[in-house]
């Protein structure tokens, strides 16, 4: 009897559907080094030395996971937390998962992810700019982008001939949708979407990027828009890549955008060149030019800035690797005048957000992933 009951549980157990299970990996990156930053816009204030994190690329805690759900499907997902190695504290405003926080369904027909997560648009320029959106020399703290949405749905389509989309939605770019998604203040919630289309070709890759962001709110920017264009890619000869970027923005009334930090100004004109050359089996040189032009919204001259960055990496290994850049911005009075300038920023606050006035700019650091 004993037997047969064995044998029947046995039997019943191989009668159960097989579910796969998921596959959770745990990765980081740590990057910390030095920071010199100094041509303060303000004369009385002098150079600034620091030991800072994540000047080359974000310090990050990560998750991500997926589960085979069978005929070519999977579910994903990613949970990333911003760090600041020099005072052990979270990243991105102290945010538990403020880099990444979605959930994602992909198959046969592309990949939709919900959550917080990067806009098309600084996917592409990003990954066009030679220092990757990091660094003193980091493309952003002089061309306007948006990083990071809340409340996204995101699509990514298959690869066809080299060609690919990618699009973003969102209610809400920053926290949470108001109940009746008019949000109180000046600008409330903004509404965006980002659509890109992009064709990658051997040596070639090549992207157009097209946005819009419309306040809802009770105040001063109800129902008005801020439109962005923008053409970018890059070009690999072997011996160097070429970069280019050419960007437009243009605000019904003003450039709202909470990471424009542009407010003050109305329509963008802004583009980037860049070059980076293998040097060594581990070293590369990178190099780029970056200017905007941003019409003041009080009127007057046109806010100009420009920045030249050159920088050094060189690695250590496949996961490890030194760098050295150096940076210099140029302001003229009405971006300095009117809150438009641009200052040093790294990877942890874009410039014209968050760069403190400074005009130049050294980092020295040693960037670890895991």
């Amino acid at each position: 009897m004993q037997k047969n009951l064995i044998a029947l549980a046995v039997a019943g157990l191989a009668a159960l559907p097989a579910f796969a299970q998921s596959n959770v990996t745990i990765y980081g990156l740590v990057d910390m080094g030095y920071k010199w930053s100094g041509d303060n816009m303000d004369d009385r204030v002098s150079s600034r030395s620091a030991l800072d994190s994540g000047m080359s690329a974000g310090s990050r805690l990560g998750f991500k996971g997926t589960e085979d759900l069978g005929n070519g499907m999977k579910a994903g997902f990613v949970l990333e937390q911003g760090l600041n190695l020099d005072t052990g504290t979270l990243g991105q405003g102290g945010r538990a998962f403020g880099r990444q926080s979605f959930v994602s369904l992909g198959g046969g027909f592309g990949t939709v992810a919900l959550g917080r997560q990067y806009p098309a648009g600084y996917l592409l320029t990003a990954t066009v700019d030679p220092f990757g959106s990091g660094t003193a020399g980091q493309y952003n703290s002089v061309y306007l982008t948006e990083y990071r949405w809340d409340n996204a749905v995101t699509y990514v389509s298959p690869t066809l001939g080299g060609f690919s989309i990618s699009a973003a939605f969102t209610m809400n770019v920053n926290g949470e949708e108001s109940p009746d998604n008019r949000g109180e203040g000046d600008v409330g919630d903004i509404r965006a979407w980002s659509v890109v289309p992009q064709y990658v070709n051997g040596p070639l890759f090549a992207g157009i990027h097209l946005q819009e962001m419309r306040a809802k709110s009770t105040g001063l920017y109800d129902g008005e828009t801020v439109r962005v264009y923008d053409v970018a890619g890059t070009y690999d000869f072997g011996v160097a890549k070429l970069a280019a970027s050419y960007g437009l923005r243009r605000a019904s009334a003003a450039d709202f955008s909470p990471d424009s930090a542009a407010v003050n100004g109305k329509d963008s004109r802004q583009w980037f060149v860049g070059v980076t050359v293998p040097v060594s089996a581990a070293g590369t040189v990178r190099a780029s030019y970056v200017a905007r032009e941003t019409e003041v919204v009080s009127g007057g001259p046109d806010a100009k800035v420009s920045q030249w960055a050159l920088g050094y990496e060189h690695a250590l290994s496949k996961r490890t690797a030194l760098y050295a850049v150096y940076a210099d911005i140029d302001n003229n009075e009405a971006a300095k005048d009117s809150g438009l300038y641009a200052s040093i920023g790294d990877a942890m606050a874009g410039g014209v957000a968050g760069g403190d006035g400074y005009q130049r700019g050294v980092n020295l650091g040693l960037r670890h992933s895991f």
